[in-house]
C-alpha cells in the first residue's frame, strides 16, 4: 500500500490498525514462546530459550529479554495479557512487573501498573525490591575502537588483510592514515531519590530542543557548565 495517497483519515485508520494488530501478534508470540518452552523445542541447537530468540528468530538481547520475561509473566499471572493486549502494559513494564506476580497481592499490583509509563511503573515497584541501593560509580571504560567498515572502504583490503581483519589481527593500510589514541569514555553510576529524579526528567524535557533523543551525559554537561558559570565566573 502506497501511503502517500492516503488521506490523512485513511493513514491515521491504518496507524492505528497496524498498531493493533502489532500488540496482538506480540501477544500471540509470547504465548507461543510459553508453549516453546515447555515442550523446550530449542534444545539440540541451543541451550537456552533467550539463545533461541537470539540467534535462531534473530532478535536484539533486549527483544529477547523482554518477551521471555513476558512469558514469565503470563505464566505466573495470565490476567495481564489482555493488558498487553490493549497496550495498557508494554513489555517493559510487564517485565519489571514479572519478579512480582506471585506475591499475595499480585492482582493490586498490575491494576496500579495499568496504563503507567514505565518509569512510573519502575517507581511503582522499587520498594519491593531488596538489593541494596549501589554506591556511586565511576568507571573509565575503553574508547570505541576503529571502524573496520570505515578503514576498508578507504583502502579495498587485499586478501591477505582480509584473512587478518578475519583473525582479529591489525592490518597496516597504506591509505589509511593511522588513528590518534582516543581517550576513555567515563561511566557514572548513582543513587539519588524521587525529588532528584523529577528535576532530571524535567531538565530532559527542558532541554529536548538541543538533546532530542534526551542522552543525560548533554544535560548534566550544560547544567554543569552553568552552575559553574554562576558560582565561578572568574574561570576560564
Amino acid at each position: 500500500m502506497d501511503n502517500s495517497q492516503l488521506t490523512d483519515e485513511e493513514l491515521i485508520k491504518r496507524v492505528e490498525e497496524l498498531a493493533g494488530d502489532l500488540r496482538t501478534k506480540t501477544v500471540e508470540l509470547v504465548e507461543s514462546l510459553v508453549e516453546l518452552d515447555e515442550r523446550k523445542l530449542y534444545f539440540g541447537n541451543h541451550c537456552s530459550l533467550f539463545e533461541y530468540c537470539v540467534f535462531h528468530l534473530k532478535m536484539s538481547d533486549g527483544a529477547a529479554y523482554r518477551r521471555i520475561r513476558a512469558a514469565r509473566a503470563f505464566q505466573a499471572y495470565p490476567p495481564v495479557k489482555p493488558l498487553l493486549r490493549s497496550g495498557q502494559l508494554s513489555l517493559e513494564s510487564l517485565a519489571m512487573l514479572h519478579p512480582f506476580l506471585n506475591d499475595a497481592d499480585a492482582g493490586t499490583l498490575v491494576a496500579q501498573a495499568a496504563g503507567m509509563r514505565v518509569w512510573e511503573v519502575e517507581r511503582l515497584v522499587a520498594p519491593r525490591r531488596t538489593e541494596a541501593p549501589r554506591r556511586d560509580v565511576v568507571r573509565f571504560v575503553p574508547a570505541p575502537t576503529p571502524d573496520i567498515a570505515r578503514v576498508a572502504e578507504i583502502a579495498p583490503p587485499t586478501d591477505a588483510s582480509l584473512f587478518d581483519v578475519a583473525t582479529n589481527a591489525a592490518a597496516p593500510s597504506p591509505m589509511a592514515a593511522p588513528a590518534p589514541p582516543a581517550s576513555p569514555d567515563v561511566r557514572i553510576a548513582f543513587t539519588a531519590d524521587a525529588a532528584f529524579f523529577m528535576l532530571m526528567r524535567e531538565a530532559q524535557a527542558a532541554m529536548r530542543h538541543k538533546y532530542p533523543d534526551g542522552r543525560l551525559d548533554g544535560v548534566f554537561r550544560d547544567a554543569l557548565k552553568a552552575l559553574l558559570k554562576k558560582k565561578r565566573p572568574w574561570a576560564s
